[in-house]
């Protein structure tokens, strides 16, 4: 007969995560747009439209450029009077609206038909392609140049889908003007400075490209249609275009709007010769698809310089270097800032991944020293590693690949390397300062995505997250106090693969660093376990480490008393890495880092008065990184992020509200990288991830449902790789591990009982930092 408590089994849930392109510039060419006309009033009945005196130019110069051509005489012999792609094309499901995107639109229904040819239906995101442009172009040539600018483009679109690769639209779904200028403004790094006209410094543009409502992470990670192979036409005819499309090819060209007053792009699928029009689809309405005549057309006239069509697509697969487009937040040895990459390609150039003898400027780091430093770099396997300096200092980076969200590696100074951790959401670690035995101990670590358990210290050993098995590990003696260079057999023909950990020295419990498997480099990050810590009802602070958390086994050190008197707080939270966070009677709140959190020894930083007023709140829940949720009496969801979170400085953003309805759960417990447990009073246990809970913007995925019988659990803790502490009314102190943390898939192994005596009576208050 199983135990009651052994019944808070997950559920099975079926769940998906919903979680680049420009145009040469003439030479005294300005491309600023005109703000009268973009500001005009744009309805179904006058879309907008490219000015001519910007859009003609343009042309002329593409027309000039060299690309590829096919010899038409050998395409086709005589064209048929008749010649529909009609069962190809896709029907838009959105229009361009007041936005100047139509040759997104043009060069996505051109990919779209010519994937449904290979058999494959496809809806393309033409959001995703419009920000690439942008995106390359304002660290090439801005500021000024952003997604809300319209228009700067034309048929060649087709070339550059042959270097970057399109998400699906329902990754990043399009936006209209109205709505995506609302969302600019709403962003306070943007300072309200942009608009259709332009505007605005580069770094307000990244905030607002960046964003993750404008792209998703999801049309960064699965950013995977392209064009193979492409072809085009130079100062040809309406009988060019008919032989290309009787060999199979849509073709898109540019056209002057006669009624609109302007330039735009739309694609040509078919012809008949009967009535002297052509197919098209255009994407100012809906469903998209009308016809245009040879000659004479009322509304379009084709410019003759230049048009493009897809001649082949490319297979679906990942395209790495994408990945690391946008803002993520970077430590280096303690060293924090925010890198800003901006492009992977240079398509001025040759289009190519660069490598190490064509580096470019990909972005911008900026340092919370307040230093501003260019990246300039290449990629390694594939785009899975960047090779970078910032300033003059060498990084080497390397994607997580089973967890894009991340990356890590090393870096360079004086000839000795150093551990470098990246998120896109928050940096963590705490604390200042370094000796060589604050690596002894149990890190949490991640390689390329595989999670487990590090024993560093006279026994060595490791425990793969997902199956809980150890493995033999070895260290090699080493001269320099922060580098571990650590050896884990996994078995099989991996008998032997190195990492060399890297501690960070200007903070504790935090490093990064490289392992190396099949010949090639990969990233390594790890934090020190969180312990749990127990108040009894006479005030003491008592520190307890589940040693055999990785194996989920009631393997303890402790408890070792690590403090006395706190039996006067209200309330005591974690917040990770060794801070401890208290509520005074008054409600001012207190800042303490435990600095023997490693050996459970009596080593404190703090208090540290960090602010006021926090009693006044239902329920506060610790993040990671500094950010802490709180739930008011309301039952509204509250933003709070602490910068000063590693050496207990007043520094603050927030309160932002992110969510409403709160107030109803039992227990709630915030989790590394946004995850966010929940449990009802039915027992049913629902899982968030806060994707804005980097700069508390209401960014989220879920709630979706993971277990069910979680009633026996008031109290429960997220802490890390997926490990989830619960304790019973019993006082009994259970311990599983969710495999879908990251996602909300309800994948779990069985709880385990790993403790008791953590009743009421015994333990006034418990937390895990």
């Amino acid at each position: 007969m199983p135990e009651p408590q052994l019944e808070a089994v997950p559920l099975q849930v079926d769940a998906e995560l919903r979680v680049e392109v420009e145009l040469p510039r003439l030479d005294g060419f300005d491309d600023a747009l005109d703000p009268v006309e973009l500001h005009r009033v744009v309805t179904l009945d006058h879309p907008l439209v490219e000015p001519l005196e910007t859009f003609a130019p343009r042309l002329r110069f593409i027309e000039q450029l060299p690309k590829p051509e096919l010899d038409l005489a050998t395409l086709v012999g005589a064209p048929p009077r008749r010649v529909s792609h009609r069962q190809w094309q896709s029907t838009l499901d959105v229009s361009q609206g007041g936005r100047g995107t139509c040759w997104a639109f043009a060069g996505i229904a051109a990919l779209e038909a010519a994937y449904a040819r290979k058999g494959m239906r496809v809806d393309l995101s033409e959001q995703y392609l419009f920000h690439l442009s942008k995106a390359h172009e304002n660290h090439r040539a801005g500021p000024g140049i952003h997604s809300l600018v319209g228009f700067q483009g034309s048929s060649d679109i087709v070339h550059h889908l042959s270097y970057w690769a399109v998400p699906l639209s329902a990754h990043v779904p399009y936006i209209d003007q109205p709505q995506l200028q609302a969302l600019a403004n709403s962003i306070p790094g943007t300072g309200t400075a942009l608009s259709g006209a332009g505007g605005g410094t580069r770094e307000q543009a990244d905030w607002f490209e960046y964003d993750l409502r404008t792209i998703p992470l999801n049309g960064r990670w699965f950013a995977q249609y392209k064009v193979k192979t492409y072809a085009s036409l130079t100062n040809f005819t309406n009988d060019d275009i008919k032989t290309v499309l009787a060999a199979g090819y849509d073709v898109v060209v540019d056209v002057n709007d006669k009624i609109n007053n302007g330039g735009h792009a739309i694609l040509i699928y078919g012809y008949d010769d009967a009535t002297q029009t052509f197919d098209i689809k255009n994407s100012q309405g809906l469903p998209g698809f009308a016809t245009m005549r040879y000659s004479g057309d009322p509304q379009f006239d084709i410019f003759y310089n230049s048009a493009y069509y897809v001649t082949d697509v490319a297979p679906v697969e990942t395209q790495w270097a994408a990945m690391w487009l946008g803002r993520w937040e970077t430590d280096h040895d303690g060293w924090r800032g925010r890198l800003v990459v901006r492009r992977f390609l240079d398509i001025r150039g040759d289009g190519q991944l660069p490598g190490p003898g064509s580096r470019i400027s990909l972005g911008t780091w900026y340092g919370e020293d307040g230093r501003t430093l260019d990246v300039v770099g290449h990629f390694v396997d594939g785009g899975r590693g960047l090779h970078c300096a910032i300033g003059d200092q060498p990084f080497e980076l390397y994607l997580h690949t089973r967890d894009p969200y991340r990356a890590g590696g090393r870096c360079i100074w004086n000839n000795t390397p150093f551990g470098v951790v990246l998120s896109r959401g928050t940096a963590v670690g705490a604390g200042s300062g370094f000796h060589r035995t604050e690596t002894i101990g149990i890190w949490d670590t991640v390689h390329d995505g595989w999670r487990g358990q590090l024993r560093i210290g006279a026994d060595p050993s490791y425990v793969q997250a997902a199956d809980g098995v150890v493995r033999r590990a070895w260290i090699d003696p080493g001269a320099t106090p922060h580098v571990v260079d650590t050896h884990v057999d996994f078995g099989g023909d991996n008998r032997d693969q190195h990492f060399q950990l890297l501690a960070h020295t200007r903070e504790d419990g935090l490093l990064g660093g490289v392992t190396s498997w099949a010949g090639r480099g990969w990233p390594v990050e790890g934090r020190m376990a969180q312990n749990l810590y127990a108040i009894t009802p006479a005030g003491d602070l008592n520190w307890y480490r589940n040693t055999g958390r990785a194996a989920r086994a009631g393997n303890w050190d402790g408890p070792k008393k690590v403090g006395s008197g706190w039996g006067t707080f209200t309330t005591v939270f974690g917040g990770g890495d060794g801070v401890v966070y208290a509520v005074a009677p008054d409600g001012k709140l207190q800042w303490y880092f435990h600095e023997g959190r490693n050996q459970g020894t009596f080593q404190w930083q703090g208090p540290r008065e960090i602010g006021t007023g926090w009693g006044d709140f239902a329920r506060i829940i610790p993040g990671d990184g500094g950010v802490i949720y709180v739930v008011t009496r309301s039952g509204d969801l509250l933003w709070y992020r602490h910068l000063g979170r590693r050496d207990g400085t007043f520094n603050w953003q927030g309160p932002a509200r992110v969510g409403t309805g709160w107030g109803g759960f039992v227990a709630l417990a915030a989790g590394p990288d946004g995850t966010i447990y929940g449990t009802l009073p039915d027992g049913k246990m629902v899982w968030y991830r806060h994707f804005g809970h980097d700069q508390g913007y209401w960014i989220w995925h879920g709630p979706l449902q993971v277990g069910s019988g979680w009633q026996p659990y008031k109290r429960i803790w997220a802490v890390g790789n997926g490990f989830v502490y619960g304790i019973n009314d019993a006082g009994d102190l259970y311990l599983w591990r969710h495999h879908g943390f990251l996602t909300g898939e309800g994948s779990w192994t069985d709880g385990v009982r790993v403790g008791n005596g953590w009743t009421a009576s015994a333990v006034t208050k418990a937390f895990a930092t």
